[in-house]
Parts: C-alpha cells; structure tokens; sequence
C-alpha cells in the first residue's frame, strides 16, 4: 500500500517507471492474494494512471455528473417525456452548483 502511495506521489517519469517496478517486485514479494490482484489491476488501468500522474487531470467530474443524471433517472421512475428529463437534469445541476 505505501509502495502505491509513493508511486502515486510522483511526477516524473523516471520516478514513475522506478517506482512502479519497486510496487510490482513489493507485492511478488508479499505473496498475499490481495497484493497480487492490486498488482493486477494496477496493470490493467496502467495506461490511464500513467496519464494522470503525467497530466494531473482525471474525469472525476464527468464521471460524478453522469452519477447525479442516473440517480435522477432512477427517482423519476422513468421519464416519458424527454424534455421534462432534460430540465430536470438542468435544473438538479444548476441546484448543485449553487449551493
């Protein structure tokens, strides 16, 4: 676990490679199941934790908006009209926003 956290800390790229190679030998070395399904999923959302600790940026607002628009969705119990959906969705965020 600090072995991530000090991957995840780093912004250079050499860093990175270093530290990402001292997390996977850490958790071989663990030899626990949990350690190694981290290490797995590690490495199959590599490419996207590369782009942040490169760019710093995720789509957690993005993710967190379309969140909200389910939820709406779901409370509503399905809406027949398309554009009473729309305005609640505009309205719900304007609301958020707000506040």
């Amino acid at each position: 676990k600090e072995r991530l956290r000090q991957l995840l800390a780093e912004t250079d790229p050499g860093r990175i490679r270093h530290r990402l190679w001292v997390f996977y030998d850490s958790a071989a070395t663990a030899d626990m199941p949990e350690t190694t399904r981290l290490a797995e999923t590690i490495q199959t959302w590599w490419p996207a934790v590369e782009a942040f600790l490169r760019l710093r940026v995720t789509n957690a607002r993005t993710e967190g908006t379309n969140r909200v628009i389910k939820q709406l969705k779901r409370t509503g119990c399905g809406y027949r009209n398309q554009t009473n959906y729309e305005r609640r969705i505009v309205l719900h965020v304007a609301a958020k926003s707000a506040a």
